[in-house]
């Protein structure tokens, strides 16, 4: 198994095979970028910790690499969306 490559922010990780190598919580599946979206879709922190089951500090950390990062995390975004928008609903 690969090993986590740690971040300049606490409890964020890149660990190959898990999200695409993207910066996730450590020891989660959850990535940056979810937190990110959450956020910008005007959720707060606590809509954020309940809706993902990660901690106050986890989002507080997410949302700090993001804005030490935005160029990377919105590709990250933009790239899901380009993903979705191929499925149609029937």
């Amino acid at each position: 198994m690969s090993e986590a490559v740690r971040t300049e922010n606490p409890h964020i990780v890149r660990l190959e095979g898990v999200c695409g190598g993207e910066p996730v919580i450590d020891g989660l599946r959850v990535a940056v970028r979810h937190v990110v979206t959450l956020h910008l879709d005007g959720e707060s922190i606590p809509d954020i910790v309940g809706a993902l089951g990660i901690s106050e500090a986890q989002v507080i950390h997410a949302l700090s690499y993001f804005f030490d990062h935005r160029d990377e995390i919105a590709a990250l975004i933009v790239q899901e969306d380009q993903a979705h928008a191929g499925f149609t609903r029937p």
